[in-house]
């Protein structure tokens, strides 16, 4: 996200925060904390104070980004800081321009531990305050933050090196003797040029006593003017840890709370579509409900119709009538031997009674009786033949199967 179109917080001489809105150059408020700040502007990024954010200036060879930064690691360590690398980087390096056959590079250490009141999760990035602002070209610049004096100084206007070195209450003895050492040291450096000047940042400067104890102008401003023309498309993220983790914390509770609002909309979605279901379902039942209530005086009619025609089938069947039946006894009936005296026909049961010449005769006449086609459709007792005067009189049933 750039810069310019974010909300800048920057520290003020005193305890307290000045706000800085999008595209603008001038303070629109002061706030008490950076927390303060995160409930009225966002995205907000948080200028920090040097007493916060180490900024360190570096001139090295020329090489690719990827050996610059290996290079930037070394001399981190080598101050005895601890760089941390990845997606918690703890420090963020910008490439300020070439310089002869190096580059100028300074690079942004967050303060371990960071300050818990400048933690503030809804920060979309931190960095120094100063890289923020217009720095006067050739100029060693002071400035006061937080009731502390931070000495810096810029290369192409924009800042190279800052550090804290006093209280607000220093004498200008103190400070002109930083200044004098600062220079020296920025000088040393080659390919980083001359000190041309000395630009005092607030009101309650003594000018004159710093001046005379040093060979360079003095001038005072009330405060530094924001860097409109800060080109910050290359920045990485600059978060401190425990904002970094919160805001880890908070996409994560986001997301979970995401997808629990779309699998209840899911669930709803899927006992609308149930309903329907039933819905629809229910009017088919109850159409088919209709159907079979209007059919079922006629299901009922051909229900009674079908079992008096089943009734009536023996009646109807030309191998049941009492006739063929008889018709066919009187066929089996050998030359001599047996003799018929009674035929009887009712619901389906034949009573037969006879005579015969002895009981072998009767059980013969029997089985051919149950072998015969008309015949075997009933169910036969066996007849207990009763031999008198040399006949055996008999009585045979058939029930129809």
């Amino acid at each position: 996200m750039s810069i310019s179109a974010s909300t800048i917080l920057l520290p003020a001489p005193d305890a307290s925060w000045r706000l800085v809105k999008p595209r603008s150059s001038v303070v629109a408020e002061e706030v008490e904390s950076p927390a303060e700040a995160a409930e009225q502007a966002r995205p907000l990024v948080i200028g920090l104070p040097a007493s916060a954010c180490r900024t360190i200036g570096l001139i090295l060879p020329q090489a690719d980004p990827e050996v610059l930064e290996q290079m930037v690691e070394t001399q981190l360590e080598r101050r005895g800081l601890h760089p941390q690398t990845g997606a918690g980087a703890n420090f963020r390096w910008h490439l300020l321009g070439p310089v002869g056959g190096h580059v100028v590079i300074s690079v942004d250490v967050l303060a371990e531990p960071f300050p818990d009141l400048l933690a503030v999760p809804q920060a979309s990035d931190y960095t120094s305050a100063l890289r923020l602002l217009d720095l006067p070209a050739g100029h060693i610049v002071v400035v006061e933050e937080q009731g502390e004096l931070v000495i810096a100084a810029g290369h192409a206007g924009k800042l190279f090196h800052s550090h804290v070195f006093a209280p607000i209450s220093a004498s200008p003895e103190e400070v002109s003797s930083e200044i004098s050492l600062c220079r020296m040291v920025l000088e040393a450096e080659p390919g980083f040029g001359t000190i041309t000047g000395v630009t005092l940042v607030g009101t309650s400067w003594e000018k004159q006593r710093i001046a005379a104890a040093l060979d360079l102008p003095v001038e005072t401003r009330d405060s530094l003017q924001r860097n409109t023309r800060l080109d910050t498309s290359n920045w990485t993220r600059l978060l401190p840890s425990t904002v970094r983790a919160a805001q880890v914390a908070q996409t994560r509770h986001k997301a979970i709370v995401r997808y629990l609002i779309l699998g209840a909309l899911l669930y709803v979605a899927l006992g609308f579509l149930a309903y329907a279901w039933l819905t629809v379902n229910q009017k088919k039942v109850d159409a088919l409900a209709a159907e079979v209530e209007e059919t079922n005086a006629p299901a009922e009619a051909v229900r009674t119709t079908a079992t008096q025609w089943k009734n009536l089938a023996p009646a109807v069947e030309v191998s049941h009538f009492p006739m063929v039946a008889l018709s066919a006894i009187t066929r089996l009936l050998p030359p001599s031997g047996v003799v018929i005296r009674e035929f009887e026909f009712k619901n389906g049961v034949i009573d037969l009674k006879g005579e015969a010449r002895d009981a072998d005769t009767v059980v013969t006449f029997m089985e051919s009786i149950k072998a015969q086609k008309v015949l075997a459709q009933y169910e036969w007792t066996n007849p207990q033949p009763s031999v008198k005067e040399k006949n055996a009189s008999f009585r045979a049933q058939g029930k129809l199967k």
